[in-house]
């Protein structure tokens, strides 16, 4: 028979595909149950426990307890599982771990569990009495396993709400959670308050349940009404933060220790650490003398040294420093996006108990029923075996008389004596009046003789009474909601006494961290620029000592104080902006040689290569540069601007007194030759390529700004240009193919004249 072939759209049939995966990953693998905050893989992994590695049971092999899960339940690989297993082990991760490791389950640093054939693992007391106690009562709801040869239970009973006392982390398609662990006592005590009272408002629920507990300790450092906002809507941003000691270490010196890390930083110290140790480098922490990490697995003291006579306000910014720089205060997404009914929901905290107080009565209720069943089985085999004492002859004959099983039981049940043969007529008479219950008949056949005696009687007369009294309590629960709750607060409360143990985690509101900038004292400097356009800041002193050298190897060259900022004109109409202290500083960590210390940094060398100018400017290294200066030399100044093209005009320096690190320093469109400070009094004198000079009184340019246009300064013949530009006065001189020629040798001009051509001899 030929096979069908059936026509699918390409399209609808991958988007229904992937939706179906999406809905897999949501549900049966990344998200939590509300009911009992676990995972699927989680879930599995206890339920195994549970069967295989008691709390009152040697520890099994990890490997021992991944293959039963896998081959049973969760067949989605080994390594999930004992990822999963490791995870509910580790204490600072889970405030109360829910398995008891044995061996290396790896350590807050970030360094892994051993290979699962070298550790083991048993299912903790903690679980056992909270989670798996009353499994029993629910084995009617589990479902068949994924190869259906064996079952599993869709929750677990917790007697406590488990989502927020473990938290849970998990990302989906298209979805994540991030729910943070909570207190054991205060989650209890919020519980008993929302049962007492559905209407509790929020804030008196927080006032209870404070907020996170995180089991690695720190602070959290959010107000009243940003856990308001998070726990209104189960979204949110709060700030976490390690708790920090600083410890005399003797000799007059101080360490900052990080006794508690926040959560976020689990499996990240060293990451710390190396972050610190950059700071140092960089001369962000320069009382730092020591980094170290000298705690255990518990992650406690990393330990940061300073140097010997640094002031509490010094060490309190450093503090602030690794708080705001190394994160050691860091953020904490709280996102509690669980599944009920089989679908993904954020809630708030109101929500969640809302559905585990109901979750949580049902589970009371079915317990309570079957409890009762089992006691009013009790009851009826307990009147049964008793009434049986007191015709005990009349059942011995009965026995005696029957051929078989069958016919003693009818003639116990209904009376029919057919098939009895009696001893006594009037035996078969009572005999007809006996109407005991199957469940009677069975347990009468079953008793054995020693029941008879006075203290087995009595015994029995006691069970009866125990099971009145348990029939009668049970009834009472189930009829009486009042009483309901009133069992479930005793059991919590019983929990809460047993396992609960004090917050670990701080919350207070500290607000945003404030670093304080170190104050840097104005010192006087110079800058120098090269030919190669290295640039590098040395001493004031160094500069007057070695004017000459300094005048004929240096570009530019000049004082300032080392608070001020340079700005570099460049003959792409661009200028950049440059802060002494930034050169300062890069030179100061990549120059390896002595450099001699100032009181802002690390001053360089006369001797030493400097940094190329365009790790501070943005240039592609091709630019000529017309000009450097001080800005705040030359911001009450005119700055000349001559072009390629003859044009030329004066701007304000004022105009580059600016924060931006690179603007345009003009819009003439034509190529900048010369850019430089000019005074009033001043002369220009421009050359062209063919040889006409030209002297132009400074006072003949008018001041324009730095977008506009310039004015003609000499009118050049076809295919001439601009070759160069000279300021000064009337006394200054200039080089032409090393000849020196005075100013006072060019004829003065009105601006926009042709020039006149100079002989060099």
């Amino acid at each position: 028979m030929a096979e069908k072939i059936l026509n699918v759209d390409y399209e609808s049939e991958m988007g229904q595909s992937y939706v179906d995966y999406s809905m897999s990953v949501i549900t049966e693998r990344a998200l939590p149950d509300i009911r009992d905050g676990l995972k699927p893989v989680q879930r599995r992994i206890l339920y195994s426990l549970d069967g295989l590695a008691g709390s009152d049971k040697p520890h099994r092999k990890c490997a021992r307890i991944v293959g039963d899960t896998m081959g049973k339940y969760h067949p989605h690989g080994d390594s999930s599982i004992y990822e999963g297993l490791v995870n509910l082990a580790q204490n600072w991760k889970l405030p109360i771990p829910l398995v008891d490791p044995h061996g290396n389950f790896g350590s807050v640093d970030g360094s892994g569990a051993a290979a699962m054939r070298y550790t083991e693992a048993r299912i903790s007391k903690y679980t056992e009495d909270v989670c798996m106690k009353d499994l029993q009562y629910f084995k009617d709801q589990f479902v068949p396993n994924f190869d259906g040869t064996e079952t599993e239970p869709t929750f677990l009973p917790f007697q406590v709400p488990n989502i927020l006392v473990s938290g849970s982390t998990g990302i989906a398609v298209g979805m994540a959670t991030n729910i943070p662990s909570h207190n054991l006592g205060e989650v209890i005590d919020a519980t008993i308050m929302y049962l007492q009272n559905p209407e509790v408002p929020l804030e008196e629920l927080l006032e209870v349940m404070q907020g996170p507990d995180f089991a690695t300790g720190g602070i959290i450092n959010a107000s009243k009404e940003e856990l308001l906002k998070v726990y209104e809507t189960g979204l949110g941003k709060i700030k976490v933060r390690g708790k920090v000691e600083v410890r005399d270490i003797g000799h007059g010196r101080k360490s900052i220790c990080v006794t508690e890390i926040p959560f976020t930083m689990i499996g990240g110290t060293a990451k710390f650490l190396d972050t610190v140790a950059e700071l140092t480098r960089n001369r962000e922490l320069p009382a730092v003398v020591d980094i170290a990490d000298r705690g255990d697995k518990t992650g406690e003291c990393l330990c940061i040294d300073v140097k010997k006579g640094t002031s509490d306000e010094e060490i309190n910014n450093i503090i602030n420093i690794l708080y705001k720089k190394a994160g050691l205060e860091d953020t904490f997404g709280v996102n509690i996006n669980c599944i009920n009914n089989g679908k993904p929901e954020v809630m708030g905290l109101k929500r969640i108990l809302s559905i585990y107080t109901n979750f949580k009565y049902g589970l009371y209720t079915t317990k309570y029923k079957k409890l009762l069943d089992a006691q009013e089985d009790i009851r009826e085999i307990k009147t049964g075996l008793l009434t049986a004492v007191d015709c005990i002859d009349l059942i011995i004959e009965i026995l005696r008389g029957s051929a078989k099983v069958a016919d003693a039981k009818a003639c116990l049940m209904h009376g029919d004596t057919s098939n009895i043969k009696f001893r006594f007529k009037g035996s078969e008479a009572d005999a007809k009046f006996l109407c005991f219950t199957e469940k009677q008949a069975d347990a009468i056949l079953a008793m054995r003789l020693q029941k008879l005696i006075g203290l087995e009687i009595h015994a029995l007369k006691k069970e009866l009474a125990d099971a009145e009294k348990l029939i009668k309590k049970y009834n009472k629960l189930l009829s009486d909601k009042e009483a309901m709750m009133t069992q479930m607060i005793e059991d919590m409360l019983a929990i809460k006494e047993k396992y609960a143990i004090p917050r670990k985690t701080k919350i207070a509101y500290y607000g945003e961290v404030a670093i304080k900038k170190a104050e840097v004292v104005a010192t006087e400097v110079a800058v120098l620029l090269d030919r190669f356009y290295y640039i590098k800041v040395v001493d004031g002193s160094v500069y007057d000592k070695n004017i000459e050298q300094i005048t004929k190897d240096y570009r530019f060259a000049f004082k300032c104080q080392n608070v001020e900022r340079i700005a570099v004109f460049a003959d792409n109409n661009q200028v950049y902006t440059v802060k002494v202290q930034d050169i300062i500083k890069l030179q100061a960590k990549k120059n390896t040689s002595k450099s001699k210390s100032g009181g802002n940094g690390l001053i360089g060398r006369l001797s030493d290569k400097g940094i190329q100018i365009f790790e501070f400017c943005n240039m592609n290294g091709d630019e000529n540069i017309l000009y450097m200066g001080c800005i705040e030399q030359f911001v009450n100044s005119r700055l000349l601007f001559a072009t390629k093209n003859g044009m030329a005009k004066l701007v304000d320096g004022s105009n580059f007194d600016i924060t931006r690190k690179a603007a345009a320093a003009s819009k003439q469109g034509d190529e900048m030759v010369y850019i430089g400070v000019v005074s009033e009094d001043d002369f220009i004198i421009a050359k062209s390529e063919k040889g006409y000079y030209i002297r132009v009184a400074v006072s003949d340019i008018p001041e324009k700004g730095k977008g506009a246009g310039g004015v003609k300064l000499i009118s050049l013949s076809d295919g001439d240009t601009v070759e160069s530009v000279y300021s000064g006065s009337t006394k200054d001189s200039f080089y032409v193919d090393d000849t020196e020629i005075i100013f006072t040798r060019i004829k003065a001009a009105k601006r926009g004249a042709k020039g006149t051509k100079l002989r060099i001899q």
